[in-house]
């Protein structure tokens, strides 16, 4: 900073380029340091919420099926989920019990991994036949339900949450993060 001219007041001095590029720099540094923090906020938070809701309906139809005494079953194909109970035609169709318990899809980029009692399943075909359809988890009245467990995860992201149910229904959720 150059001293003050005769006649110069010390309020009427203004700043020098160098003083303002080195404030616009360090504003632009700090910019960067917040959105390297924040990253995919937005993904992590819908993830949590929808991995929240697998687990809390899967909870919520176990309880159904205990109370209301009839097995229903719950099946993943590539783009959602849905609830599956037994029809008059004693074929699995989509449980019309409640409107929670409807077809759900899950928004992109989310995808499952999906394990049954140890072993990697696929999707199921979205196509399938309407006779043809079964579960891929079935949940019975009394609290059993085949042991499952579940990576809900997007593309590229290290963070995803895994869904479990051992065999005497305990559903739990956890977050976790790959390992690189």
């Amino acid at each position: 900073m150059r001293p003050p001219r005769a006649g110069e007041s010390m309020s009427s001095r203004g700043f020098t380029l160098i003083e303002l590029m080195v404030v616009i720099l360090i504003i632009g540094v700090m910019a960067t340091f917040v959105t390297l923090s924040i990253g995919n906020r937005a993904l992590d938070d819908r993830m949590d919420t929808e991995s929240h809701r697998i687990e809390e309906l899967t909870k919520l139809a176990l309880d159904e099926a205990d109370l209301k005494g009839i097995p229903l079953g719950l099946s993943f194909g590539p783009d959602g989920y849905r609830f599956l109970a037994i029809n008059e035609k004693k074929l699995w169709s989509d449980y019309g019990g409640s409107d929670v318990f409807r077809a759900r899809k899950l928004s992109a980029p989310f995808f499952v991994n999906l394990t049954v009692e140890n072993r990697p399943v696929g999707p199921a075909a979205a196509d399938t036949p309407a006779d043809k359809i079964v579960p891929q988890i079935l949940l019975l009245p009394g609290g059993d339900v085949t042991a499952f467990a579940l990576d809900l995860r997007a593309p590229g992201d290290a963070l995803y949450y895994h869904v479990e149910s051992d065999a005497q229904g305990h559903v739990t959720r956890e977050q976790r993060r790959d390992r690189r």
